[in-house]
C-alpha cells in the first residue's frame, strides 16, 4: 500500500523542481521587474511634472518681462530717435516746432519734452521747458519751471547730465492721477560736442504711465488666479493686482509684515542686482499651492515677481494613484513569490508561509488605500480657487479681458461674503445648511443695481434679510441669513474612506444684470484653505472632519439664454462658489462597520478550526448563524448610507458569504471523507491554513478594483 503513495509523492517533488520551482523564480523576476518599471514610472512622471513646472513658470516670466521691455524700447527708440534731430540742429531755436511736430505725428509716444539748462535757450530766458501730454488721451501743452533745484522730483533732468539715458523710480502723478516713469537723454550743442564729452544743453524726457506698460502682465496665461508684481530699483511696488498697495506707495519693508506678501522674505534673493532668473516652488514658499519666479525688466533694474497658481499646472491625479497601486502591487507580488520559493525549499512551514501573506496583502491594501486618499482629485481642471486678493483682481482682469473678446460688455463686479454655521446630511445627496451671506454695492453700483443673492441647486430655501447699513465710503452692505437644502450628487462607492465635496452655489437672482459675484476677502482675517475663513470654529461635523474650504469660480455651460436678451455669455458664466471638503472620520466606521465584520470573520475562522471536534450539523448551524448575522450588520449598513450605489465595504459582506459557502463546501467534503475513511486532512488543513490568506487576496484585489 506505501509503494504507490511514495511514487505519488516521487513525482510530485520531480514535477515541483522542474515546473513549479523555475515558474515561481520566473514569476519572481517578473514581479521584480515590473515594480522597478513602475517606481521608475512615478519617478520620471514627478521629475517631467517638476520640469514642466519650472519651464513653464520661466517661460512665462521671461514673457512677461520681454513684454514690458519691449514697450521700454519702443519709448527709448522714439526719444533716441529725437534727441539726435534736437542735437543736429544748428539753430536750437527750432526745437520747440520740432518738439510740437514729433509729438502730434508720433501716436506711440504719450509725452515729449525739450527742457534747456537755464539760459541755454536764449541769454534771456532762465527756463524753457515745453512739454506735451496725451497721458489720459487728451493732447494738453505746459511749460515746466524751477526744474533746476535740487529735488527729487526733478530727478528727470538732473541725473541725465550727470548719467546719460536714465529710467527714473517710478512716481505718481496727481494732475492726470497716474503712477508713471520718464525715460530722460541729455542732449547737445552738436555731434562733435557730445562726441567730445562736453557738457549737455538739456535734456529730453518722455513720461510713460505705468498702467501701458504693465498691461501686459494682465493679458499673460498665468492662470486666472496667477498675477505679476513689479518692485522698482529702490524696492518700491510699482505694479500690483491691487491698485491700493501701489497707490500708496508700499515698498518691499512694509508689504513684508503683511499676511499676502509674506513670502517676499521667502525669496529675498530676488532683490539682488545681479539677478537673472530664479524659480521658487511650494516647499521655499511654504505653500504648496503657489510658484514663484522673479527677473530683471530690460533697460531698467525693476524687479518683476510673477506667481502662479497650482491650478495652471496640475498633476495627473489619477496616473499617480493607478501607477503607485500598481507599484505596490508589484512589490506585495515580489514577497509573495519569495515566501513561497522559501516554504519549497522548507525554510519555512505552510503555517508560516500562509500568516506571511496574509500579513503582506494586508499591509499592501493599507498603502494602497492611503495613495487613493492622497491622489483624490477634488476639483475639475478649469476650476479657480481664489485665496487672495491678488487672486480675486487677475480674475476679474483676466475674465474682463475674456468678455471683450467675446464682445461682451463687462460685468459689474459685486463683492460677496458668506459664513456657514452648520452643516448637516439629510440623506445621502441633500446637505442642509445654515448661515450668514453678504453684499456690499458700491456708490456707483448702487445706481443701477440692487442686492439680491440666491442659491443654486436648492430644493429648500429660506433667505431673510438680516441688516442693511451704509458704509463710510457711500457703498450699501446688505446681509441675509439663510437656511438652505442642497441636492448634489456625491460618491460613496469608497466608503469609509471617502471625502464629499459640498459645493455652495452663489447667484445673483438676476440673470439680465450681467452681474458676477466676487468673494469679499477684506471681510476674512485668514483667506487660506486651512483656514476655513468662511465656516464656524465650533462648527458641529459628526462623523466628519473639516479639512479645508476656499472661494472658487466654476465655469457654467448654458445652452440656453433663458429668453433673456440681456443674457449674452450663457457660453462662460462664471459662478462663484463656496467648497467645502470633508474627508470621513475613521473611527465611527470602524466601530460601526468595520469592528463587527473583524470579530464576524474571527467566528467564522472559529467554526472552520473547530471543524474536527465539531458534529457536521453543529458546524453547518454555527456557520448559517454567523451568516445571518452578517445578513443583519450588511442591512444595517444599507439603511444607514441610503445610497443604491454598491460601496467599497459593503463588498466585504459579499466576501464572506461567498468565504462561509466555500468553507461549508469543504466541511461537508471533510466530513463525507471522515466517514468515508478518505484523506480529510486534505480539507482539513485547506481550512486551517487558507483561511486567511484567501481572505485577504480576495481584500487585496477588491481594493485595487475600487480604487485603481
Amino acid at each position: 500500500m506505501d509503494l504507490p503513495q511514495s511514487n505519488r509523492i516521487r513525482k510530485a517533488r520531480f514535477f515541483g523542481s522542474r515546473i513549479i520551482t523555475p515558474l515561481l523564480v520566473f514569476c519572481l523576476l517578473f514581479s521584480v521587474l515590473s515594480a522597478l518599471f513602475a517606481t521608475f514610472a512615478i519617478y520620471q512622471k514627478h521629475s517631467r511634472f517638476k520640469s514642466d513646472v519650472r519651464q513653464q513658470v520661466k517661460q512665462q516670466t521671461l514673457d512677461a518681462a520681454k513684454q514690458i521691455g519691449e514697450k521700454l524700447s519702443e519709448t527709448m527708440f522714439h526719444v533716441d530717435e529725437f534727441e539726435k534731430q534736437i542735437t543736429q540742429l544748428d539753430d536750437k531755436r527750432y526745437a520747440p516746432e520740432l518738439l510740437e511736430y514729433e509729438f502730434k505725428n508720433n501716436p506711440d509716444i504719450f509725452s515729449l519734452n525739450v527742457t534747456f539748462h537755464p539760459y541755454q535757450y536764449d541769454k534771456y530766458t532762465r527756463y524753457f521747458s515745453p512739454y506735451y501730454e496725451r497721458l489720459t488721451g487728451v493732447e494738453r501743452k505746459f511749460d515746466l519751471l524751477d526744474y533746476d533745484k535740487p529735488d527729487i522730483e526733478f530727478s528727470w533732468y538732473h541725473r541725465p547730465l550727470k548719467e546719460g539715458p536714465i529710467w527714473t523710480e517710478p512716481y505718481y502723478e496727481p494732475q492726470n492721477n497716474v503712477l508713471m516713469t520718464t525715460y530722460s537723454v541729455p542732449f547737445y550743442a552738436s555731434e562733435s560736442a557730445k562726441a567730445n564729452g562736453e557738457h549737455p544743453l538739456g535734456v529730453i524726457p518722455s513720461d510713460v504711465s505705468l498702467d501701458y506698460l504693465t498691461a501686459s502682465l494682465r493679458k499673460l496665461k498665468l492662470g486666472l488666479g496667477g498675477y505679476g508684481v513689479i518692485f522698482s530699483t529702490e524696492q518700491n511696488l510699482i505694479s500690483h493686482p491691487v491698485y491700493a498697495h501701489v497707490r500708496e506707495s508700499e515698498n518691499k519693508a512694509s508689504l513684508a509684515s503683511t499676511e499676502e506678501f509674506k513670502y517676499l522674505k521667502q525669496i529675498e534673493q530676488c532683490f539682488n542686482p545681479e539677478l537673472d532668473y530664479l524659480f521658487f516652488n511650494g516647499e521655499t514658499l511654504d505653500n504648496d499651492e503657489h510658484y514663484a519666479a522673479c527677473t530683471l525688466i530690460p533697460h531698467t533694474n525693476w524687479l518683476l515677481i510673477t506667481r502662479m497658481s497650482s491650478d495652471m499646472f496640475e498633476i495627473d491625479k489619477d496616473f499617480r494613484r493607478q501607477t503607485n497601486i500598481i507599484a505596490i502591487s508589484c512589490y506585495a507580488a515580489t514577497l509573495i513569490f519569495i515566501i513561497l520559493l522559501l516554504t519549497r525549499r522548507r525554510k519555512i512551514n505552510w503555517t508560516q508561509n500562509n500568516v506571511s501573506i496574509s500579513i503582506v496583502l494586508m499591509l499592501s491594501s493599507i498603502v494602497v488605500l492611503d495613495f487613493a486618499r492622497s491622489f483624490n482629485a477634488i476639483e475639475a481642471a478649469d476650476t479657480v480657487i481664489v485665496t487672495s486678493t491678488a487672486q480675486r483682481e487677475a480674475f476679474e482682469t483676466s475674465y474682463s479681458n475674456r468678455m471683450q473678446q467675446m464682445r461682451v460688455d463687462e460685468p459689474n463686479y459685486v463683492a460677496t461674503g458668506v459664513y456657514i454655521e452648520s452643516i448637516e446630511f439629510v440623506n445621502a445627496n441633500n446637505v442642509h445648511l445654515t448661515g450668514k451671506v453678504w453684499q456690499k454695492l458700491t456708490t456707483k453700483q448702487r445706481a443701477f443695481l440692487s442686492a439680491k443673492i440666491g442659491f443654486n441647486e436648492a430644493i429648500e430655501s429660506s433667505i431673510e434679510e438680516d441688516f442693511r447699513k451704509e458704509l463710510s465710503d457711500g457703498s450699501l452692505l446688505v446681509g441675509w441669513h439663510f437656511s438652505i437644502v442642497t441636492r448634489q450628487q456625491f460618491d460613496y462607492s469608497k466608503y469609509p474612506f471617502d471625502h464629499k465635496n459640498i459645493v455652495l452655489r452663489l447667484n445673483a437672482s438676476d440673470l439680465g444684470s450681467n452681474v458676477v459675484l466676487v468673494p469679499d476677502l477684506e471681510s476674512y482675517e485668514q483667506l487660506g484653505k486651512a483656514d476655513n475663513p468662511a465656516v464656524a470654529t465650533d462648527i458641529v461635523m459628526e462623523e466628519w472632519k473639516l479639512v479645508q474650504s476656499y472661494f472658487k469660480y466654476t465655469f457654467q455651460n448654458y445652452n440656453t439664454n433663458f429668453g433673456l436678451e440681456t443674457f449674452t455669455n450663457q457660453d462662460v458664466s462664471a459662478e462663484l462658489n463656496y467648497s467645502i471638503n470633508l474627508e470621513r472620520e475613521f473611527l465611527g466606521p470602524f466601530v460601526t462597520t468595520l469592528l463587527p465584520v473583524m470579530v464576524m470573520v474571527c467566528l467564522l475562522y472559529a467554526c472552520v478550526v473547530s471543524m474536527a471536534y465539531t458534529p457536521y450539523g453543529d458546524l453547518r448551524n454555527n456557520i448559517t448563524a454567523v451568516v445571518f448575522t452578517i445578513l443583519l450588520a450588511h442591512y444595517s449598513i444599507r439603511e444607514h448610507l441610503q445610497i443604491d450605489e454598491v460601496v467599497y465595504f459593503e463588498i466585504f459582506y459579499f466576501l464572506l458569504y461567498l468565504l462561509a459557502s466555500a468553507f461549508m463546501l469543504i466541511a461537508h467534503q471533510y466530513y463525507k471523507a471522515v466517514t468515508s475513511r478518505g484523506d480529510a486532512k486534505f480539507y482539513k488543513r485547506i481550512a486551517n491554513i487558507w483561511f486567511w490568506p484567501l481572505l485577504t487576496v480576495m481584500i487585496f484585489i477588491t481594493t485595487i478594483m475600487t480604487y485603481y
